[in-house]
C-alpha cells in the first residue's frame, strides 16, 4: 500500500494570483512534500543534491527555479528512497509514497538522536 498525494487545478488559482509558472510552483511542493515524506530536513536533501541549503530552501519559497539537472537528480534520489514524484507530465502533481519510505521516516522521526539539538531532552 502506498501513499498517494495529489494536488490538482487548483494550482492554477494559486498561479492566477501571482506570475510564477505551474511547473516551478509544482516543484516546490513536491520537493517540499517529499522531503517532509521522508524525515530529511533542507541540509540532508541539500546534501544529497550536491547544491546549497540556499538553493533547496529558495526553490521550495518560490525564489529561485530549479536547474533542470539539479531537478532529475532529485527524481532519481528521491524514487530510490521510495518517494516517486511526477510534476511534470500534467497539470496535476502526483506523489506516491511506498511503504518502506513511510517506515524510513517513521525511524527518523523516532530516533532523538536525529532532533535539532533545542529539540532533544536533556538527560
Amino acid at each position: 500500500m502506498s501513499l498517494l498525494i495529489n494536488y490538482t487545478k487548483s494550482i492554477a488559482k494559486i498561479i492566477n494570483m501571482s506570475n510564477l509558472d505551474t511547473d516551478s510552483i509544482k516543484i516546490a511542493v513536491a520537493l517540499r512534500s517529499a522531503r517532509s515524506a521522508l524525515g530529511i530536513s533542507q541540509q540532508e536533501l541539500a546534501d544529497l543534491l550536491d547544491v546549497s541549503k540556499i538553493t533547496v530552501a529558495r526553490v521550495e519559497t518560490l525564489e529561485a527555479p530549479l536547474k533542470a539537472s539539479i531537478y532529475l537528480r532529485a527524481i532519481k534520489l528521491l524514487a530510490e528512497r521510495g518517494v516517486e514524484v511526477d510534476a511534470l507530465s500534467s497539470e496535476t502533481l502526483v506523489i506516491n509514497i511506498q511503504p518502506n519510505a513511510i517506515e524510513s521516516a517513521l525511524a527518523r522521526l523516532q530516533n532523538s538522536e536525529m532532533r535539532r539539538s533545542d529539540r532533544k531532552k536533556s538527560s
